[in-house]
C-alpha cells in the first residue's frame, strides 16, 4: 500500500481513509507518515478514518502504548488529529488517546466519521 493512496487536502484539513489487510505495525507507520504529510503541508486537523485497516486483532496496552508515542511524534502539538477505528479495536477508556495527550497531542477517536468531523468543526467555531 502507498501512503499517498486515500490521502487528500481540503483547505487546512488532512483526510485520510486508507484501505488495506496489514499489520497492526504497519498500519500505525502508514497513519504515521500520513500525520508527518499532513504537518508537512501546513494543515491543522487531520481526519483519520482507519476502519479500512483490517488483518490485525485489537491491540494490547503495550501496543497503544508503542502507537500513541508513535503518533505523538508524528502529529505534533501543531495538528489536530479525529480518528476513526472499528469498535472492536477501541478501547472503551480510551487508553491510546490519553497516553498520547499526555505527549502533547490534541486528538480524539471516534466510532463515526460524523463524530470525528463534529469534533474536528467544534474547533472552527471555537
Amino acid at each position: 500500500m502507498n501512503n499517498q493512496d486515500n490521502f487528500e487536502i481540503n483547505g487546512k484539513r488532512a483526510i485520510y481513509r486508507p484501505s488495506a489487510s496489514i499489520t497492526f505495525e504497519r498500519a500505525v507507520d502508514l497513519t504515521a507518515a500520513a500525520m508527518r504529510r499532513a504537518r508537512e503541508m501546513g494543515c491543522v486537523d487531520m481526519l483519520a478514518n482507519l476502519c479500512g485497516f483490517t488483518g490485525f486483532p485489537s491491540p494490547d496496552t503495550i501496543g497503544r502504548y508503542s502507537m500513541a508515542l508513535k503518533w505523538a511524534e508524528s502529529a505534533g502539538t501543531q495538528l489536530r488529529v479525529a480518528m476513526v477505528v472499528r469498535h472492536e479495536v477501541m478501547d472503551p477508556q480510551k487508553i491510546g488517546v490519553l497516553m498520547a495527550q499526555n505527549r502533547g497531542v490534541n486528538g480524539d477517536i471516534f466510532l463515526t466519521e460524523v463524530e470525528a468531523l463534529r469534533w474536528l468543526d467544534s474547533f472552527q467555531h471555537a
